[in-house]
């Protein structure tokens, strides 16, 4: 087997001599009129002709040129049986081939007009008539070679763009389903952690009380079950919405301002001294900004409850002009608690931050004054941005 590195040289070489074989050969049978013997000089003349084939694929300009003027040099030698085609055939295929169809066109065009002076005053010359006949002939074969040529060139670059088109499509749905799987597990976590977080909390109460005070036990009881049936209430919603079944129920609207005062009831009960302060027009925010201010409130008081051990914590909303305003601090361990960002993709404070980033707006999180406790602010334009 003919390994890669000597393939295109041996293509080369054989172009070479099999277009230079055509032409002795042709010009060995042809008996069509009394001209040159086949001598030393007339074989040389055709070999480099030939010759020119072998940088047809590397050079097809420089190849085509050559090809033309020896072609001329051979004609003027008035060599028996020699037609165009196969001196200038394959250079013209490949000019055309690399977009240079002017080119190939070009000089097809010009040897047809050169062959008129060789056949009608070179030795033994032909009739108008006949020399008419051989240069329509041979004009037709040479315009034919870069048709053909642009065809398949035309046919390659489709094949290319569709290749293109498809590896594209390809690119953009991975890039969806990349971007649908962290939309949902963004929408998973936000549905679930909180209530797990509050369920977890309570049924330690429970498991710590329900020997010296049942009925502290049984009330951390009945908040575990009340959190639970939210939490199914709301990944039954996502559910839902990720299956978007036709002719289904329609899911239940997104969690907004008015679902702030049952977090900050969460944390109460909880144990935590909780507030809640609303300030601004809050009736005119859009839908997307006023689910972020609530995910990012809802995001802070679960790593308060799960994190700090905190005795208070508040929650402030503004609504200012143009952007929603949001902050929640508490007195909880602060910076000690190296963990209090949740980390991973799609989940925490970092996913609460690409939420927000999403909408143009920014998240910032950290130690409170003083270092004590946890604050958490944010910024989030309320209005629809300006279509460009």
């Amino acid at each position: 087997m003919i390994s890669r590195e000597w393939r295109g040289p041996l293509i080369d070489v054989s172009l070479a001599v099999g277009v230079t074989a055509l032409m002795l050969l042709a010009a060995a049978a042809s008996g069509d009129r009394p001209s040159r013997p086949l001598d030393g000089v007339t074989v040389g003349a055709l070999a480099a002709v030939g010759a020119c084939a072998a940088i047809a694929r590397h050079a097809p300009r420089t190849a085509l040129v050559g090809a033309a003027v020896g072609y001329a040099a051979v004609m003027a030698l008035d060599v028996p049986g020699f037609s165009p085609a196969p001196a200038v055939g394959v250079q013209l295929f490949t000019t055309a081939l690399a977009g240079h169809r002017w080119w190939a066109l070009g000089t097809a065009g010009a040897l047809v007009v050169l062959e008129l002076p060789a056949r009608v005053l070179g030795t033994g010359p032909e009739t108008p008539v006949e020399a008419a006949a051989d240069m329509a002939e041979h004009g037709a074969i040479l315009a034919l070679l870069p048709l053909l040529a642009e065809l398949v060139r035309s046919r390659r670059a489709l094949r290319e763009e569709t290749a293109r088109r498809l590896e594209a499509a390809e690119r953009e749905r991975r890039q969806r389903t990349a971007a649908e799987r962290l939309r949902t597990a963004r929408d998973l976590h936000d549905v679930l952690a909180h209530t797990v977080t509050v369920i977890g909390i309570h049924a330690g109460v429970a498991a710590h009380s329900i020997d010296g005070d049942p009925e502290q036990a049984k009330e951390a009881i009945g908040q575990v079950r009340a959190a639970n049936r939210e939490a199914m209430r709301d990944l039954r919603s996502t559910i839902r919405v990720l299956r978007a079944s036709p002719g289904g129920r329609e899911p239940e609207p997104p969690p907004g301002l008015s679902g702030l005062d049952d977090l900050v009831a969460s944390a109460r009960a909880a144990g935590i001294d909780a507030a809640l302060e609303v300030r601004g027009d809050t009736e005119v925010l859009r839908p997307a900004a006023a689910l972020t201010a609530y995910r990012v409130v809802q995001e802070a008081v679960t790593n308060a409850l799960r994190h700090s051990g905190a005795a208070s914590l508040r929650v402030e909303v503004a609504a200012e002009d143009d952007a929603l305003l949001v902050a929640v601090a508490d007195d909880g361990a602060g910076a000690s608690a190296a963990d209090r960002p949740s980390e991973g993709s799609g989940s925490g404070l970092p996913g609460m931050a690409e939420r927000v980033e999403a909408l143009g707006g920014e998240l910032a999180y950290g130690p409170g004054d003083g270092g004590r406790g946890w604050s958490v602010r944010a910024r989030i334009p309320h209005r629809e941005p300006p279509e460009r």
